[in-house]
């Protein structure tokens, strides 16, 4: 890693001895940014992610540092003010907890630590696709067992800026200079098709349509100063939910 100029370190110590709010003109170039639509969540999981949002916004993530959701959020209860909402458990069913809808953050800041160039430490997939990003390309927090870690591996600080209204959430990370670097993000995908489940036996048997499950491979493309570095990110499988139908009594 290069040297880092002594203008940065002078930086980096404005920002770490400084409120947050302070540094923002000192992070006046984008390095990375993503959003995501707010459209199909319920009033508890917006209310959820701006809660969250509170404790990120204007956090600046110092160079070598690894970025953790769960240390800077910390426990999502009703004392801190979270609501029960729908979260998705390890068995692709819905569950209300506190704090359910936070996850949508998380895979938002994932995407824009992706396209910035950070390292990824820790991040885990859902148990099933969700919709507000594609399959390959989420990140699910939960409780303190799974968490979302993003290192900076460049010799600037890069500061984290969440903006958040009815419609869209979105994510930024700023730098103090330009990105030296360009991105690409690739996920191929391979449909999985949902097995069919018969139910017999009862007078009311439950039915479920199944939907498409999906495995796939995230790759990201950066390229600077006319070298081109082609990296594997993740290889992720979406369990297909089973179509279950009624069938006939014997």
């Amino acid at each position: 890693m290069k040297s880092i100029p002594a203008l940065f370190l002078l930086l980096l110590f404005f920002c770490i001895s400084q409120p947050a709010l302070a540094a923002d003109d000192a992070f006046s170039h984008i390095w990375g940014g993503f959003s995501t639509s707010l459209q199909l969540r319920s009033d508890q999981q917006r209310h959820n992610t701006a809660t969250a949002a509170r404790d990120l916004d204007r956090v600046i993530i110092a160079p070598g540092e690894t970025f953790s959701f769960n240390e800077r959020v910390g426990a999502r209860d009703t004392g801190k003010g979270y609501r029960a909402a729908p979260i998705i458990t390890a068995t692709g069913l819905l569950q209300d907890i506190p704090g359910g809808g936070i996850c949508q953050l998380a895979s938002t800041i994932y995407n824009a630590g992706l396209l910035a160039g950070m390292q990824v430490v820790e991040r885990h997939p859902h148990s099933r696709a969700v919709g507000h990003v594609p399959p390959g390309r989420d990140a699910t927090i939960a409780s303190w067992r799974k968490d979302l870690k993003l290192k900076n591996p460049f010799p600037y600080p890069l500061q984290l800026r969440i903006a958040m209204n009815q419609n869209r959430l979105t994510t930024s990370l700023y730098g103090p200079v330009e990105k030296p670097f360009s991105v690409e993000l690739n996920v191929s995908q391979t449909r999985l098709v949902p097995d069919t489940v018969v139910v017999t036996g009862t007078a009311h048997a439950p039915q479920q349509q199944g939907a498409s499950g999906f495995s796939t491979e995230t790759r990201r493309i950066i390229k600077e100063n006319g070298q081109v570095r082609d990296e594997l990110i993740s290889q992720d499988i979406y369990p297909a939910p089973s179509r279950v139908v009624a069938g006939a009594n014997p």
